[in-house]
């Protein structure tokens, strides 16, 4: 039972909170951002949700003071790529939230990863994870859309609106999922490789995480046994 206890790191309501707003701006942003009255609100909870990715990230090693500086530059090129205030404002904005995406991901897989007891804020955290999988891609998706307009085509890019990060975290969902409807296709080799790439981790993440959580939860029972 010490060894359990000695491998068990605290997690808080970190992981929770972040979880509520990751869904909440995923399933939100769609129904609100064709409206032009409230498309604010999109950007704003994308604003929110970055905040409490950063209240997820341990204290630890002045981890989480890092990852509000990072953060920082990241919202104020996005606030300024939603209205074009500077020139490639959108490119520097996607561009970074990737990265910013990216750190997260690799920050949070290894604050569970340290933790051998399988425990509901563990679970919390291998899905904000999976989701932070699909913001990332989605960030790929539109940095390349910026770059280049005929990467992707598809009847979701003509809407007229701020931003298009959400049509893309919808196809990035989708390829992580590898339901793919179609709506959207890629139009060239870039494209679909970015598609491919995120389709096969979409499958990994999910294979990797199962065995991962049923190998932890037949150590802790093993030891709690003992």
């Amino acid at each position: 039972m010490e060894a359990l206890k000695k491998t068990t790191v605290s997690g808080g309501y970190g992981f929770r909170n972040l979880l509520f707003f990751l869904l909440l701006y995923i399933f939100g942003s769609p129904f609100l951002a064709t409206y032009p009255s409230l498309a604010i609100l999109v950007h704003t909870s994308l604003s929110v949700t970055l905040l409490f990715s950063v209240y997820a990230v341990k204290k630890e090693q002045n981890y989480r003071t890092t990852a509000m500086v990072c953060l920082l530059p990241v919202l104020v090129l996005y606030w300024l790529g939603i209205y074009n205030l500077i020139p490639f404002s959108r490119v520097f904005s996607f561009a970074l939230l990737s990265i910013y995406f990216a750190l997260l991901i690799f920050s949070f897989a290894a604050q569970i990863a340290r933790d051998r007891q399988v425990t509901l804020n563990i679970i919390y955290g291998a899905l904000c994870i999976y989701l932070m999988l699909g913001l990332f891609w989605g960030g790929l998706y539109a940095l390349l859309y910026e770059l280049d307009p005929t990467s992707y085509a598809g009847a979701l890019l003509q809407q007229e609106v701020s931003s298009n990060f959400h049509v893309f975290i919808y196809f990035s969902m989708v390829t992580l999922t590898t339901l793919g409807y179609g709506d959207i296709t890629p139009q060239t080799l870039g494209a679909s490789s970015l598609c491919q790439m995120e389709a096969i981790i979409g499958q990994l993440f999910t294979t990797v995480v199962i065995a991962w959580l049923v190998g932890n939860y037949a150590f802790t029972k093993k030891i709690s046994e003992e």
